[in-house]
């Protein structure tokens, strides 16, 4: 394994006898520097007295050492102030973590995380689909409301008859906006067995409901015929591990079905991993470029695709909370021209994360690459446009969807790129 930077953890090296007093000198020298047992100028007198192998560092080496305390002696002095003055005991593991967390939130990058052990646990469990807690997924309208954009089949929250386009007022009392769909899903996730209480309103009904959290396998893809068409619907929740197998799965499935047409929703996609992204692409398009990674040091990174694709016209829904995959996905479908796309600019995450354990089970998640699209256009801040801008509201329906079916249900000649 590799720590960011290229650092290994194990392999075997000799350590001569000296080498080991050496090294056990350099570390007391350093812990009585930091805490301040001896001054620097009493570390160089035991420096210039340390003969008896000759000198256990060379300058530079004690040079270094010392500039440890510039470095390093403010946070520590910061730390005994919050320990001498916090009016509460503090947990020194909790401070730790604290401090490293503020380390990568001082990249001022909202995706560049540091994550303790139960945190990087977690993350795969998302990455799996497989979690504990009521059973419906969550997005954001576009009044802001959080909503539930789905209820799973068998689950707490279809039990307590719960229902998508239900507005979540808050959870456990405390009220969340559909910007906060993150913190909102971490809070009704939890422990099997453990109880939460949500407040939901319907229309013009406000009721509340307690629900049990319990095992959940969240699919990243449904499907489904669209009512009153001959058109296919194929919607993907995220880009989790198993994604592009069940995508597979799902448009062959509806191939066999021989519709006119299928629709791809991409809405309320939050992304995830972007090689599953690719492997879809690479079921829509023919051979070509989904998009190009570029690096710190200058170098790329091509993502492209084979000959191949499905022989089904189809569409694109996106919306402001499509991100990262789902636009790379997108944006590749619009510059090849595999399909149209469909609903309001996308929310403009044109970066790509790294994510990796250390040997502690902490783990880090970073950025570390800016994608292009096909085209060379940059998705981050910008988004992707669709080309048929279209807003959803409460009083319309879903628009979105019914300009889907009306592109679909034209004649072949028509389809423009289809």
């Amino acid at each position: 394994m590799r720590l960011p930077g290229g650092d290994k953890i194990g392999g075997r090296k000799e350590v001569s006898m000296f080498a080991i007093k050496k090294r056990n000198f350099l570390f007391l020298l350093v812990v009585a520097i930091l805490t301040g047992a001896i001054i620097p100028a009493a570390a160089a007198a035991i420096f210039r007295a340390w003969t008896d192998t000759g000198p256990p560092v060379t300058k530079q080496e004690y040079d270094e050492y010392v500039g440890l305390k510039a470095n390093y002696a403010k946070l520590k002095d910061l730390e005994n102030y919050v320990n001498d003055n916090y009016y509460l005991p503090i947990d020194a593991k909790t401070l730790e973590e604290g401090t490293y967390k503020g380390l990568f939130g001082g990249v001022g990058d909202p995706y560049t995380v540091y994550y303790t052990e139960s945190e990087f646990t977690k993350m795969h469990e998302e990455m799996d689909g497989e979690f504990y807690g009521i059973g419906a997924v969550l997005g954001s309208d576009e009044e802001g409301n959080l909503v539930a954009v789905e209820v799973l089949s068998g689950s707490a929250a279809e039990s307590a008859g719960l229902q998508a386009g239900d507005i979540f007022l808050s959870i456990d009392g405390k009220s969340y906006k559909g910007e906060a769909v993150s913190e909102a899903v971490d809070h009704l996730r939890g422990q099997e067995g453990t109880e939460v209480e949500v407040r939901v309103q319907r229309a013009e009904e406000i009721f509340e409901r307690k629900l049990i959290r319990a095992g959940v396998i969240l699919p990243s893809v449904v499907s489904s015929m669209i009512e009153g068409s001959n058109l296919a619907y194929i919607r993907i929740l995220s880009f989790a591990s198993h994604t592009a197998e069940d995508f597979r799965a799902e448009l062959t499935k509806m191939e066999e079905a021989n519709p006119r047409g299928l629709v791809i929703d991409l809405r309320n996609n939050p992304g995830g991993m972007v090689d599953k992204g690719v492997e879809i692409a690479d079921m829509l398009l023919d051979g070509g470029t989904v998009a190009t990674a570029k690096y710190k040091d200058g170098s790329e990174e091509v993502y492209k695709t084979s000959d191949g694709r499905t022989g089904l016209p189809y569409v694109i829904l996106v919306n402001g909370a499509s991100a990262s995959t789902s636009e790379i996905l997108a944006g590749a479908v619009q510059d090849n021209k595999g399909g149209v796309l469909i609903g309001a600019v996308t929310i403009g995450k044109g970066i790509i994360q790294k994510l990796e354990q250390f040997s502690d089970g902490d783990g880090a998640r970073i950025t570390v690459a800016q994608y292009v699209r096909p085209g060379g256009a940059v998705v981050q801040g910008v988004g992707v446009t669709p080309d048929y801008v279209v807003e959803n509201s409460i009083e319309g329906g879903d628009v979105q969807l019914n300009k889907a079916v009306e592109l679909l249900s034209q004649d072949a000649s028509n389809a423009g790129g289809l």
